[in-house]
């Protein structure tokens, strides 16, 4: 095959793979722009707002059906193996015995599920409870146990300062106000606004408790049935699409499946592992209210980069609160502790199971937290992982039908393509010296000039 004939399969392969790529690519920002437009049209106008929440309302319980079935799915997985041998040695259809252990599966992930959310409340909200009414009972002695420890630790130099902020009012003013404050943002300044609050906070949670318990129901089948969905999402897929779009679609399912699966999975138990190492080190050190710090930093940890640092901040504050001492001795556990889980433990779960370096993390993060709070944090770094992976594919597709490189690295050192033998130029070190020398101020040149000529 002559140079000629390379030139025109290479060609016709680049144009192929971009008619293949480009509806996926079509699909996938239209999908984005409509998102974002929808998002902004939710902030500014009230009635959509309105429609919506009424929607999220009515479809409450199966969207908590299939967070649960998510949660679950693991947990059945591991389980179904070791029934289906049990009940297979005793006789019965594969058909059969598959079916039935489904069945008790998915109800025994549920049982496990709900279980370990019931004790995981029945230990840490009675703790929180009581931390929460010592602490508002104690506030003031609280602080002034502080301001004690200041002046000792400061050999008296400012004690008429601190004595004279212990021994006024200002503590018990600002208590004072921050109570006012609370009662009137939650409207229970008047008798009939706190009736009327607490008959809305009670229904919410009667409304919630009902969309649970629906929500249970609808996980067990939806784990009674995946097999099903999925066939008929990928006749769905392959009925409206060619295909070799639809392989495409496809692919990026699966890949958007394994991360979300991998990153999900892998910090909830991340996470658990943390809360553990942080409750037997607090025990170790004699640190108090040891199960709901370690509650705080395990569920907070679950948001990558800022998480640990988000739930040292109030767990630190309250040590301090009741031991200075101790509460530093914590930030320094703290910090030791998510050292190493960044460093160790939290690699080996998660792995590169994201693709992305830490810079893209940050960037998702913030980006998903100031637009959706709490779930925008944690699910925009693995939306983040699809859209960068999916950019790479595009580029790369693009790249070929240029005939360059795919390879990140050879682009580190480029400084230009020749646009007529299309051959990449790498920097000349020369020319690089020289334009950061022309790039640097005049000022900064002659005193670099004259140290090196004082050097000399």
């Amino acid at each position: 095959m002559n140079t000629e004939n390379v030139d025109k399969y290479d060609k016709e392969y680049a144009k192929n793979m971009v008619r293949k790529y480009m509806p996926l690519v079509t699909v996938v920002v239209t999908a984005a722009v409509c998102i974002i437009i929808f998002y902004f049209c939710v902030k500014r106008y009230t009635g959509l707002k309105d429609g919506i929440d009424t929607l999220m309302r009515v479809f409450q319980p199966i969207l908590f059906g299939f967070v649960m079935a998510f949660l679950m799915n693991p947990i059945m997985m591991s389980l179904e193996k070791p029934f289906q041998n049990f009940f297979l040695k005793r006789g019965g259809t594969i058909t059969k015995v598959k079916k039935n252990v489904r069945v008790i599966t998915s109800v025994l992930s549920l049982i496990i599920l709900v279980g370990v959310v019931s004790v995981f409340l029945w230990a840490v909200i009675p703790e929180f409870i009581s931390t929460v009414t010592f602490l508002v009972n104690n506030l003031t002695t609280q602080i002034g146990g502080v301001l004690d420890w200041a002046n000792e630790i400061t050999g008296g130099r400012f004690e008429t300062q601190i004595m004279s902020v212990k021994n006024d009012e200002a503590i018990n003013n600002a208590i004072d106000k921050g109570l006012s404050f609370v009662q009137g943002y939650l409207n229970l300044d008047k008798q009939e606004e706190m009736i009327k609050t607490v008959t809305s906070w009670g229904y919410g949670l009667g409304r919630l408790a009902v969309n649970l318990i629906i929500g249970c129901f609808v996980s067990v089948y939806v784990l009674m049935e995946k097999e099903k969905f999925k066939g008929q999402a990928k006749k769905l897929v392959y009925a409206f699409f060619s295909p070799a779009v639809g392989n495409e679609i496809m692919e990026f399912a699966r890949k958007t499946n394994d991360v979300f699966y991998g990153f999900i999975i892998g910090k909830i138990i991340d996470s658990i592992i943390i809360g553990f190492i942080c409750y037997f080190g607090m025990t170790i050190l004699g640190l108090p209210y040891r199960l709901l710090t370690s509650v705080i930093v395990g569920v907070t940890n679950i948001i990558p980069v800022f998480g640990p640092y988000i739930g040292a901040v109030p767990t630190v504050i309250i040590i301090f609160l009741t031991e200075p001492r101790l509460g530093i001795y914590f930030m320094i556990f703290v910090l030791v502790l998510q050292q190493f889980d960044g460093n160790l433990i939290g690699p080996k779960i998660l792995g590169d199971s994201t693709g992305i370096s830490t810079f893209w993390v940050v960037v998702s993060i913030v980006v998903g937290g100031g637009l959706f709070g709490f779930m925008g944090m944690l699910l925009g770094v693995p939306t983040m992982a699809m859209i960068y992976y999916l950019v790479g594919r595009i580029s790369n597709v693009l790249l070929k039908k240029r005939k360059l490189p795919v390879n990140t690295g050879e682009y580190i050192e480029l400084d230009h393509i020749d646009d007529k033998s299309n051959q990449m130029v790498k920097k000349d070190p020369e020319k690089v010296a020289r334009r950061r020398v022309e790039a640097t101020p005049k000022f900064l040149r002659q005193k670099k000039d004259r140290d090196s000529d004082e050097k000399n």
